[in-house]
């Protein structure tokens, strides 16, 4: 099978929908597929050719020469639209590839949609996150509370307090006119139930069939049992591990707040990027680093007691839930989003309300207190976990491209 994986960016820019495509590219290459990426290109790396045997195309269009438009200049992300120049330059690696199924991800949905619409070829979008329903791409309100979808009347004032007047209104009127394009999706697939719910609500994507396939990891980065303590974990003792976004959004205040008030008997460890607003000061019993090496985070995942991630936004399919399961340890994460999709309660994990610091208290000293309880979870987390290996994970895919191309879509059978 030919296979053009689309993305908004590709190693050796980093980030979570960029070492999903990378690893998904790998996996596909194993399984026997010929496999080729198309991307928006960065200044890091402007320039198309082989990249670790696989041949990445990277595209450049009328965005890149809004270079002051982006807040990070190495990643300067295509819009939600069919931008023309992306368009044209999409459509000429179709041309010239001809691939069974574009899997495009992220805001390069619309753009290959566009590419592709006339085009003997089957497309294929996974939603990572709300980006195609949510300017911010957080389905999180004014970054208060969860949103319970889109509308003109809350979507403006919340892109506006984002983004500012104009970058605001320009992103919200851009995701409308990619928004018209999702009905030349031939399938979706959502990382959790709740994009599909969200995303399913748009008139322009209501005729076309969803799936649900969680995230996957990479069973061979999984540590053995007998990995060294790494040196951002303290030597001996029991801790709890937070690792993600260092931002009120992920809940890290209110884990701050526990162990100011709670003092749990056990040190909390916060391993991630730093956010605007990110804590420094930091209560006794925890510390905090960041740009940590994804190894050293396998390894502090297999010495916790457990895990936790206490969002307050409405995540979609956090790895960081599945990699401390792969290790055999619990997580303690807030009942919003796809979180419930991946824990289940009281068997793999615990799931508290969101923005409920006494609940996630509560949560985290009963699971110190009680070892046995908290071993059990863990040991069962392990079990689930093979579920969203690579290898299960990566299949379904794969069974998604099959049925797809079995099926002639209507915008070819009416052209």
């Amino acid at each position: 099978m030919r296979v053009l994986l689309v993305s908004d960016f590709y190693p050796p820019t980093i980030g979570g929908l960029e070492r999903h495509v990378a690893r998904l590219a790998k996996a596909l290459v194993g399984l026997g597929h010929d496999v080729e990426v198309a991307t928006s290109s960065t200044p890091q790396q402007p320039e198309s050719g082989p990249e670790d045997g696989i041949f990445v195309h990277r595209l450049r269009g009328w965005h890149h020469r809004l270079e002051g438009a982006f807040l990070d200049p190495n990643r300067p992300f295509p819009p939600p639209a069919p931008e023309p120049g992306l368009v044209r330059e999409l459509r000429q690696v179709i041309d010239a590839t001809r691939p069974d199924v574009v899997h495009v991800h992220g805001w390069m949905t619309p753009i290959a949609a566009a590419a592709a619409e006339d085009r003997d070829t089957r497309v294929v979008a996974t939603l990572h996150d709300s980006g195609m329903a949510c300017v911010k791409r957080t389905l999180f309100w004014q970054d208060r509370a969860a949103c319970d979808g889109p509308s003109a009347g809350k979507c403006v004032p919340c892109a506006v307090d984002h983004y500012g007047s104009a970058k605001g209104l320009g992103l919200y009127s851009l995701l409308q006119i990619g928004q018209r394009r999702l009905d030349r999706v031939d399938r979706f697939i959502a990382v959790a139930s709740v994009l599909a719910e969200k995303v399913g609500q748009l008139p322009a994507a209501r005729g076309v069939p969803f799936e649900v396939i969680p995230n996957f990891i990479d069973t061979s980065v999984v540590p053995p049992a007998d990995v060294a303590r790494p040196d951002v974990v303290p030597a001996e003792g029991d801790y709890v591990l937070f690792v993600g976004t260092l931002g009120r959004f992920k809940g890290v205040h209110d884990l701050l707040t526990v162990w100011r008030e709670r003092r749990p008997d056990a040190e909390l460890v916060l391993l991630g990027t730093e956010a605007p607003d990110t804590p420094s000061d930091l209560p006794p019993g925890v510390r905090m680093h960041t740009d940590v090496a994804h190894p050293e985070v396998m390894a502090a995942f297999a010495h916790c007691r457990f895990a936790v991630l206490p969002s307050r936004f409405p995540e979609p399919s956090p790895t960081v839930v599945l990699e401390p399961m792969a290790t055999g340890r619990p997580v303690i994460g807030a009942r919003i989003g796809g979180i419930p999709d991946l824990i289940d309660d009281g068997h793999t994990g615990v799931l508290v309300p969101p923005d409920d610091q006494q609940a996630l208290a509560d949560a985290i000293v009963d699971l110190l207190t009680d070892r046995e309880r908290c071993d059990r979870l863990g040991a069962t987390a392990a079990e689930r976990a093979v579920e969203f290996g690579q290898d299960a994970v990566v299949a379904r895919i794969v069974d998604v491209y099959e049925r797809t191309i079995e099926r002639t879509p209507d915008r070819l059978v009416t052209r």
